[in-house]
């Protein structure tokens, strides 16, 4: 017996059990209908307009040089940002922290005050966010922003090659003005898209929810084997308990993939979502959401004492991750986003939504990165936790 024989056995054993099938393949498409159609009312549709002008506020709490002063001046009145945005000058974080909370701004931008030092020094340009109750428009800001810092980086990265004969290059982009800022493209959103529907936010953020009980399917069997004493018929074989492990988590994980197959191909059918065009780094958000839930589901196990403990705190720890993340509707305080950002949902959720907007590679492969890195972390806990545990039996 090997791990395949394993693998197989509890793939057959999980689609026997109907009502296993109808949460992991039905409950989640049904879901996004009623949510995406309850809810469609709050969000852009995402189909043929564009979001309207994002309110943003600009702090300048330093003395940074009027190269920087000019350079974002140029960017804000370029016309395809103009139309998208609406600009307010601050010169405290607290005024602008007000407006946001009384909905006269619906986002800030903090340009730090030794911005121009740092990149004297060669440092990256990095401006700060303050987020506003509308996740949509901050994802706009944030976007918009982000292309300004790029251009200036590779701006300073042109003075540092060429040398003096190119030290005029910030300078430049208020001299040419507006035409220097046509890389910030405005594209219709049933395109190239600049929002998200709710169908597309709740089908990101509910197969994300969904995969992750995958991880309680594996939990909830590695119960099953100790309770209904076929652990020990496994043990009495030459199979050790890593092999067993292995054997459920491969299951699991390939149910986990055709959940995720179901609920992308359907939600794109059905409800005309739109996923973005880089399918392969759906795969790869899926495989991380795979091993992130089926690390979480062997921690349970290896902590808890009984089936029934295990699956209540997998539960717990799933609609916990899952509304801090912004699974079920965008929070827009600070601090929850703060905490949101150590979980699985948030960093899938927001790979998703920077595909779904057909954002650069580049913030895209940071939210997978990050997505990485909290796999990684839940894989390294998982194997000390079985070092010193192993698979209990008692």
């Amino acid at each position: 017996m090997n791990i395949w024989h394993i693998c197989m056995f509890e793939i057959r054993r999980i689609l026997r059990i109907r009502s296993v099938l109808l949460n992991l393949f039905f409950l989640p498409l049904l879901l996004i209908f009623i949510l995406g159609a309850a809810l469609s009312s709050t969000m852009d549709t995402g189909k043929d307009n564009v979001p309207g002008q994002v309110r943003v506020g600009v702090i300048q709490t330093g003395s940074n040089s009027g190269s920087i002063t000019a350079a974002l001046n140029a960017f804000v009145a370029a016309p395809a940002v103009a139309e998208m945005m609406k600009v307010q000058h601050f010169t405290s974080e607290e005024e602008a922290e007000r407006d946001l909370r009384q909905g006269e701004l619906d986002f800030a931008v903090l340009i730090p005050p030794d911005l121009e030092e740092r990149m004297a020094k060669g440092e990256e340009a990095k401006l700060q966010w303050i987020l506003g109750k509308d996740g949509t428009l901050n994802i706009v800001g944030e976007t918009l922003f982000t292309r300004f810092t790029d251009e200036l980086n590779r701006r300073m990265a042109t003075v540092e090659v060429l040398g003096p004969e190119a030290s005029m290059a910030v300078a430049s982009m208020t001299d040419e003005g507006s035409a220097n800022f046509s890389y910030v493209n405005v594209s219709n959103s049933g395109t190239a898209g600049t929002s998200y529907s709710a169908s597309q936010y709740y089908a990101a953020s509910m197969l994300a929810m969904f995969m992750l009980y995958a991880g309680m399917t594996t939990s909830s069997s590695l119960f099953s084997e100790r309770d209904k004493k076929t652990l020990t018929r496994l043990q009495a074989a030459p199979v050790g308990n890593g092999v067993i492990f292995a054997g459920k988590i491969a299951g699991n994980s390939l149910l986990a993939f055709m959940q995720a197959l179901i609920i992308v191909l359907m939600t794109y059918w059905l409800y005309g979502v739109n996923w973005g065009t880089h399918p392969w780094l759906i795969v790869l958000i899926c495989v991380l959401i795979t091993i992130s839930s089926m690390m979480i589901g062997v921690i349970v196990a290896l902590v808890s004492k009984s089936a029934a403990s295990a699956s209540a705190l997998m539960q717990g720890i799933i609609i916990a991750m899952t509304f801090i993340s912004g699974g079920f509707t965008p929070i827009a305080i600070d601090f929850v986003q703060r905490i949101g950002e150590f979980t699985v949902n948030h960093w899938a959720l927001q790979s998703f939504l920077r595909m779904m907007l057909n954002a650069s590679m580049r913030e895209i492969m940071h939210n997978i990165l990050m997505l990485g890195v909290v796999s990684a972390v839940l894989l390294a806990i998982a194997a000390v936790i079985y070092g010193k545990v192993g698979y209990r039996y008692e």
